[in-house]
């Protein structure tokens, strides 16, 4: 009696297996994954236009290297204050940052032509504040491997080129860190 239970279980099981492989393949939808979060990583695949109803939650979809201090968003216009703390990272991670500021403000969006980038130090004992490195960046003014030759380039300092491109100013104060 208990073997014939267990036999017409696994029948029913076989049965239901087949049923719902035959439906996914009737429907095109064999092979197809879809991962949990894929409506999270489609929403910020497309350009999304920014705006400031949404400025917060797209710069947090971003996910940026360097911690963002302060944000403004004008017309076509998008101004970001990145924040580098004491004994915080070497010039490549901020080049780093700011390739991915770049990428993620020209390619996740469909509004912003201008990006204003200023990397600022800030001094947690007396509370001073000093400008690094500030970059004034517009979009299609750069050839396309420039993004990469930016993410890849080290500690030394910027070329003349890149420089040119990211139209980058250096303060004295970055340059006396590059260059220890």
């Amino acid at each position: 009696m208990k073997r014939t239970i267990i036999v017409q279980t696994l029948f029913i099981l076989f049965g239901c297996l087949a049923s719902l492989t035959a439906l996914s393949w009737l429907t095109g939808k064999a092979g197809d994954f879809q991962p949990v979060n894929a409506a999270l990583s489609e929403e910020h695949v497309r350009p999304a236009e920014l705006k400031n109803d949404n400025l917060v939650d797209e710069l947090i979809a971003w996910q940026l290297l360097v911690p963002v201090d302060k944000v403004e968003l004008s017309g076509s216009i998008l101004a970001i204050d990145f924040k580098v703390t004491e004994g915080a990272h070497s010039a490549e991670w901020l080049y780093q940052g700011l390739a991915q500021s770049v990428d993620r403000s020209f390619h996740n969006t469909s509004n912003i032509q201008r990006l204003l980038v200023r990397f600022i130090a800030e001094d947690r004992w007396l509370g001073n504040k000093y400008l690094l490195l500030a970059a004034d960046i517009r979009r299609g003014e750069w050839p396309a491997e420039a993004l990469e030759e930016l993410r890849t380039w080290g500690d030394r300092e910027l070329s003349r080129e890149l420089k040119s491109w990211f139209r980058v100013t250096e303060t004295n104060l970055w340059k006396t860190m590059i260059h220890k």
